[in-house]
């Protein structure tokens, strides 16, 4: 807990970074290096929480996705294994991630959590023959199954629904993540088949989806992108219920799903030398009216969240690719304590932007609004913030970010990021050491 607090304050990819003094420096490299503390105890009170926090809800969006830690090994000698390419070489560990949000896409937490290592060989062949828990997509399965168990735990009353993209588009992951009454919506990537009523009659899913009657129409905010324009995007919503036509490849035995399909399908808004947005949508979520369908398309929308997260974990806030740590365990162990902090720096991101009059003591301690408001305006600090009064979190959020380095919409082209805040965090927290040494 000391550990994870002191990061939240100090977040860096190198544990010498976060800890300046000896005493916890060394206790923070005992404990990553301990054999006694296993990844999986520090990452239960992570998944915990989360769950203790979702339960104010009757449901919660739990975007899944994958990604991969390139991380130092000079020597080829840590037992990591094969990341990217094999043809490039890089070497670290492989991971799976859930996250939780609110209905309204304020980040909550890690719910679950699968790491691996890649081994260093080419993909074996005859992978048709092996069933889905022995291959990559097992993994998705696994952290699907560790979300219900938690929330079954600490939020019984609490749905998920989970939000997958196209990787997520197979069967083993559409009956998992259907089981026990939870929502699951996976973004297609294969033109499947599909049974017509009457027979044996087939067709393919986008045929049938295309010659559906436009439902309703919305506006999605769509952000710039190295190869997109930010734009508001109108789109068309079509939807119907399907019956897939289902091939287990290791048995050759084919079965129906039933599954409801929403499409959405930008038109009149794409800039020139661009593709429209098109998603075919399999959800198990009721499509029976406008409602409904909106809120298809909302709840997908949110998992980019999960790849906020992971540009937060990986890059300028916490920078976790840049530890230097001798074995996988100890690794683990510090990149779990840090996407937990990462979750944090996404949330305060959010709730500035979508409950920006919520008083800053939900996310901030009475000191560090004192540090924020002292290292923004020095002497005039109290008459910005006298005493008695408590700031909004939009308030104390841009402070945190200014003092980061943010310098407004005008010039960054948005509110404040990840890592502007993730850079505030630090001097707010030197500047809280030196008021909590002049109070005693």
């Amino acid at each position: 807990m000391e550990m994870g607090a002191q990061a939240a304050r100090r977040p860096a990819g190198r544990v010498a970074e976060t800890f300046r003094d000896d005493a916890g420096r060394q206790g923070a490299y005992g404990l990553l290096e301990s054999d006694a503390v296993g990844p999986e105890e520090v990452a239960a009170g992570v998944f915990a929480a989360c769950a203790l926090r979702s339960a104010e809800y009757p449901f919660v969006f739990c975007p899944v996705d994958g990604t991969s830690l390139k991380l130092v090994d000079r020597s080829g000698c840590k037992d990591f294994g094969s990341v990217g390419t094999y043809a490039n070489g890089a070497r670290g560990l492989k991971v799976m991630n859930a996250m939780v949000l609110s209905p309204d896409g304020v980040p909550l937490g890690l719910s679950a959590q699968k790491w691996w290592s890649r081994p260093h060989r080419r993909r074996r062949k005859h992978r048709n023959r092996l069933p889905p828990e022995r291959k990559e997509s097992g993994h998705w399965l696994e952290v699907i199954r560790q979300t219900r168990q938690v929330m079954s735990d600490h939020a019984p009353g609490t749905r998920c629904w989970f939000q997958l993209d196209r990787e997520g588009d197979a069967w083993p992951m559409l009956m998992e993540a259907g089981r026990e009454d939870h929502w699951f919506t996976v973004r297609s990537g294969h033109n499947r088949r599909v049974r017509l009523p009457g027979g044996r009659r087939r067709s393919k899913l986008h045929t049938v989806v295309v010659k559906q009657p436009v439902m309703t129409t919305c506006t999605l905010d769509v952000k710039a992108a190295p190869k997109r324009k930010a734009r508001k995007a109108h789109l068309e919503v079509r939807a119907c219920t399907l019956t897939l036509d289902f091939l287990d490849k290791r048995t050759r035995r084919r079965f129906p799903m039933a599954v409801n399909v929403v499409q959405i399908r930008e038109r009149g808004t794409t800039p020139r030398g661009e593709k429209p947005i098109v998603w075919t949508l399999l959800t198990n979520y009721p499509i029976a009216t406008e409602r409904h369908l909106l809120a298809v398309v909302s709840g997908y929308s949110m998992r980019w969240r999960i790849e906020e997260l992971h540009r937060s974990w990986k890059g300028g806030a916490c920078r976790v690719e840049q530890m230097q740590l001798r074995s996988a365990g100890a690794a683990i162990k510090w990149a779990t304590i840090l996407i937990a902090v990462a979750v944090r720096i996404e949330r305060i991101k959010q709730l500035s932007r979508e409950q920006p009059h919520r008083p800053a003591t939900d996310e901030f301690s009475p000191l560090e609004i004192r540090a924020v408001a002292l290292l923004r305006f020095g002497k005039s600090a109290k008459a910005r913030v006298p005493d008695g009064t408590v700031p909004s979190i939009e308030e104390v959020t841009l402070w945190v970010a200014q003092i980061g380095g943010y310098t407004g919409k005008a010039s960054s082209g948005g509110p404040p990021g990840s890592t502007t805040l993730a850079r505030g965090l630090k001097d707010v927290r030197t500047a809280v050491q030196a008021l909590e040494a002049l109070g005693q």
